[in-house]
């Protein structure tokens, strides 16, 4: 197993969770605590889950997710930017505040920050990536790898956001919507 090329491929991975859990960490502001850390291992764990799925999915599935994968992660945060940045500016003074994440919301997230994780998965079942013919222990290993990473990027980010609370809250709420809507037209290109 190539170990430089699973951490680089585990920091690769975690950078679009890390920029959303950033983004979420400027305009959320209850519940931080709690918030960070089931973003953070949300997303961890379906970093970790996807590439197994796409290890045992193998070839099979490749086309498909390549088909509809980036219009879905382009879709969710496209409407989660588009919500957050509508809710700065026009909703109710309440409503302005953005909460937690609900269960839905998380496994949204979860899911389009890791499809290009399914195809990590694939991949690495035909040896294109990490080395040839895994073992079980080399594979757990690095699925635990990959979710680690992003865990701790993603709050690490989170809470790296706490460093621009002094500017208005309406314009880190614009600012988050506007990063969400960027990785989602990304996901696009």
């Amino acid at each position: 197993m190539n170990v430089g090329e699973l951490v680089l491929i585990s920091l690769a991975l975690a950078l679009d969770a890390a920029t959303y859990a950033f983004a979420y960490g400027l305009a959320l502001r209850e519940r931080r605590r709690v918030s960070a850390l089931l973003l953070a291992a949300t997303v961890g764990v379906f970093q970790a889950g996807m590439p197994l799925l796409g290890y045992m999915g193998g070839l099979g599935l490749r086309a498909a997710v390549q088909a509809w994968g980036q219009w879905l992660v382009f879709g969710v945060f496209v409407a989660l930017g588009g919500s957050v940045i509508y809710k700065a500016w026009w909703g109710k003074e309440e409503e302005q505040s953005m909460s937690p994440l609900g269960v839905a919301g998380l496994a949204l997230v979860g899911l389009a920050t890791s499809m290009d994780a399914f195809v990590v998965g694939i991949c690495m079942a035909l040896g294109h990536v990490i080395g040839e013919q895994l073992s079980a222990a080399q594979l757990a290993a690095a699925v635990c790898v990959i979710g680690a990473t992003t865990f701790a990027a993603a709050l690490s980010f989170f809470y790296l956001s706490a460093l621009l609370h002094r500017l208005p809250e309406r314009l880190l709420q614009t600012l988050a919507g506007a990063v969400l809507v960027a990785l989602g037209v990304n996901a696009l290109c």
